[in-house]
């Protein structure tokens, strides 16, 4: 029978340390070295049993990618660079020591492919297996991507494709940290989000922070095949899945109208296997969508009010 502590130093033996995590599991706190000129960006997410996943439906390996990976795509959306975590779990008396080291197999090689070392956590009991990351990367001194610089004019895009992500895409979705650090190296985007709420609920976010407004062009919402296998066929189902299903962790930013054409042409090089929609741009002083339809004005629709909530 392994308890906690041989279950800890099982992982300490495991993970290698970094450079940039001189001491990292085995103490009471890890320490993590900063370079001058850069600034600290921390993100923290959780994932709950039969909230964001049922352990029965999948295995432990893509529910640790997954407990990473959201913290990944949030760091993403910050133009950050992450450079290592520390993780919480709550374990269930149903879930075995193989279960946990399966579920870390999964966090940890998504560690391994963007460079990211574990500096240590902490595991308790609990009713429900739930994990929570929290993740730390750096930027340079005041150049963390926020909500609040979207201005008048910009051109609203986004990443990928959106809604159905139900079907598989909350567990296998690639943090789009590539993408983003050719947004903000670029100096490209002036504001920018994760999804993970829903498309329309997290550009809600943008402009409520940047007090502006915008117009969305529904017909270039990029829907996902998913979406339309989940809305079997039925168009108008599908783009409301694309406005409002969540767990699409995909990039939504502005962009200065004068850089589009650049952006364009450095993206199809860069990233020729990920699309970048254009949607609509951020007009009016007051933080609510207007819609466009095959270039006519629409009322806003009926699930564009919805999103994932957390209570």
């Amino acid at each position: 029978m392994m308890d906690e502590f041989s279950f800890i130093e099982h992982l300490r033996k495991r993970i290698k340390g970094s450079s940039s995590v001189p001491l990292g599991i085995g103490d009471d706190a890890a320490v993590l070295n900063i370079a001058k000129g850069k600034q600290l960006v921390v993100a923290t997410d959780a994932i709950v049993e039969n909230v964001d996943f049922h352990i029965k439906n999948l295995s432990p390996e893509k529910i640790g990618r997954k407990a990473l990976a959201i913290n990944l795509s949030d760091l993403a959306a910050m133009g950050a660079k992450p450079t290592a975590f520390v993780i919480t779990i709550g374990k269930p008396a149903s879930v075995t020591p193989a279960w946990l080291f399966r579920f870390y197999d999964g966090l940890l090689k998504l560690a391994r492919q963007y460079g990211v070392v574990c500096a240590g956590g902490d595991v308790s009991r609990s009713r429900e297996f739930f994990a929570n990351v929290t993740l730390l990367g750096e930027t340079g001194k005041g150049k963390a991507i926020k909500r609040s610089g979207a201005s008048q004019g910009d051109l609203i895009a986004v990443t990928g494709t959106l809604g159905g992500s139900l079907l598989k895409h909350h567990y296998d979705f690639t943090p789009r940290l590539r993408e983003a650090d050719l947004l903000a190296r670029g100096g490209f985007t002036t504001a920018m989000i994760d999804i993970s709420d829903g498309l329309i609920q997290d550009l809600s976010h943008i402009l409520r922070a940047s007090r502006v407004g915008a117009r969305l062009d529904l017909e270039k919402v990029p829907v996902s095949r998913d979406a339309v296998k989940m809305a079997r066929g039925h168009l108008l189902k599908a783009r409301e899945r694309a406005l409002c299903d969540g767990e699409d962790f995909e990039l939504l930013f502005t962009v200065p109208f004068r850089r589009r054409n650049e952006l364009e042409r450095v993206w199809r090089k860069r990233f020729p296997r990920v699309p970048l929609a254009w949607i609509g741009r951020i007009d009016g002083k007051t933080p609510r969508i207007s819609w466009k339809d095959t270039g006519k004005k629409i009322s806003a629709p009926k699930t564009a009010r919805g999103g994932f909530a957390h209570f």
